[in-house]
Formats: C-alpha cells, structure tokens, sequence
C-alpha cells in the first residue's frame, strides 16, 4: 500500500465498513430534504422521486469500493455480473416468475378470506401515480433493483463470503441493509405509521430476504441482474394497490418460508448446490 493515500488505505483495510458508511452518506444525503419536507418543514419542498435517486447510494458506493480494492478488473467484474451470461437464464426467468407467482397464490389466499383484491391494480403505484404503467416498472428495477442490488449482492456480500459462510454474510448484509433504511421511517407512509408488531415483521423479511437473496446470488454465480429483476418485480405485486391488505403479509410469508427451508437443503455453507459466490482473486489486488 505504499504511496496511497490514507483514505484509501483505510478503505482498502475495511472495504465492507468503508462501503456501508459510504451507501449511507449518499442516500440518506439524497433523502434529507424529502424527510425534512415529510417532517413539516414548511420552508423545504421536495419532489418525490428522491426517493428513487437515494436508492442509488448502494450502486455507486458498490462501484467505487470495486475500484479501490480491486481496480478496473474488479469493475468490469461487476459490470458483466450486470448483464445476461450464459447459465444464467432459468434463474433471471425465476427472479421474475417466482414473485408473480406468490402475488398469484396471495391473491388466491385473500379471496378465499373474502378479501378478493382488485387486480386492476396490480403492478400500479400508490407513490408515483403519474408514471406509466412500463416507466414504474423500469424505474423499480433501475433504481431499487441494480441501484441496491450492485451495492448488497454486488459487492459486500462476495466479500464477505470470501471469509464467511454464505448464512453468516447474509446476516452482515442484512444488518446493513436495515439500517440503511432508517430515514425511510420518516418518508414511506407505510413504514412510517407501522406499528410495533409490524416492525418486528419488517426486520423479519430483511433477515429472510437476505437468505433468499444469497441462496438466488450463489445459484445464479453471482448474477446481479437476476437479483435486480427479483427485488425489482418482488417490491412491485408486494406493494400494488389491490385493495386486500393480508396480500402482503402472504407473499412475505413465502418469502419467510422459502428462507428457513434453504439452509436445511443446502447448508449454511453455501445456501446453494453450488459453492457460494466471491469476488475473483484478481479483483482483490488492486490490479
């Protein structure tokens, strides 16, 4: 490390710190004038689709930590892990089928309690009401998708797992995944007004949906445009405006269940068939 500066020093000596502080300070730097805005703050007005820039914190954050630890090829890594590679087809079908599915299953389930959901608002938005029903979906996986994705699945949990088992890293990720969510309380309505048992069913489906994401990283070797397209889709049937409120808590519970049902087929090891996925050697050298 010779000849480096000292924040890259520090950066490269605590890469998954350097890169969590870093996620936090740009989105939540990006959210600070719409949570004021929530909070009352006369003086301030804030668009709404800060919320969606915000969510980009993780990606960029993602992208510089590649280059300080791993250079252009750590970089360029990552870019290919962005796009469609060979093998990796079934799984970016399931990233997709796999919540359209439980959104099918739910709207079942609910109709069946006499809570029939009106489809016409499935895949809508509550939040962005003027956007097209194609510009909402793009936008999601754009910016919740690749925008997190890049950051969590992209680069710290590689990293992490080059010394951890893949359940123990999930935990990590999922802890800074939280975290980073914390101004959101302020912003979201639907977080905001939660009452206390929801939060500890909040906290539940970061910690089972960090499972299910490692278990779908590992499988797909590492393709982040799978995990996009999951947390893309996911996030769109679980939040659509159908007019049945337990549809949510019924996609959740599959998530819920699909985590608890990985480890016990494939170890906490891996949480996969295959070895789980890290950042290649090369990408790890400074090169």
């Amino acid at each position: 490390m010779t000849g480096l500066s000292a924040p890259v020093r520090v950066m490269r000596a605590r890469p998954v710190i350097s890169f969590t502080v870093m996620a936090y300070l740009l989105s939540w730097g990006v959210w600070l004038p719409l949570l004021a805005a929530r909070q009352g703050c006369g003086a301030v007005h804030a668009p709404q689709w800060l919320h969606l820039a915000g969510s980009l914190g993780p990606l960029v954050a993602g992208v510089v930590m590649s280059a300080v630890v791993g250079g252009r090829a750590a970089v360029a890594d990552l870019a290919r892990r962005c796009l469609p590679r060979s093998g990796t087809r079934r799984w970016v079908t399931l990233a997709v089928l796999g919540p359209a599915g439980a959104f099918a299953v739910a709207a079942l389930v609910c109709a069946a309690v006499g809570q029939v959901p009106d489809l016409a608002g499935t895949g809508g938005s509550e939040e962005f009401p003027e956007l097209p029903l194609a510009v909402f979906w793009l936008a999601n996986i754009v910016f919740y998708g690749f925008g997190e994705e890049v950051g969590w699945r992209g680069f710290a949990l590689p990293y992490l797992q080059r010394r951890r088992s893949a359940l123990s890293s999930s935990m990590v990720v999922a802890a800074i995944w939280a975290g980073w969510h914390l101004p959101l309380f302020g912003i979201s309505a639907g977080l905001r007004d939660m009452p206390a048992i929801g939060l500890v069913g909040w906290a539940a489906s970061i910690v089972t949906g960090s499972v299910v994401c490692t278990w779908l990283y590992n499988s797909s070797g590492g393709s982040l445009l799978a995990l996009a397209l999951f947390h893309g889709v996911l996030d769109i049937f679980i939040n659509s405006p159908v007019k049945a409120a337990l549809l949510p808590s019924v996609m959740s519970a599959a998530v819920i269940a699909l985590a608890l049902w990985i480890p016990r087929r494939y170890g906490p090891t891996d949480l996969a068939a295959v070895s789980r996925h890290t950042i290649p050697a090369a990408a790890t050298t400074g090169a």
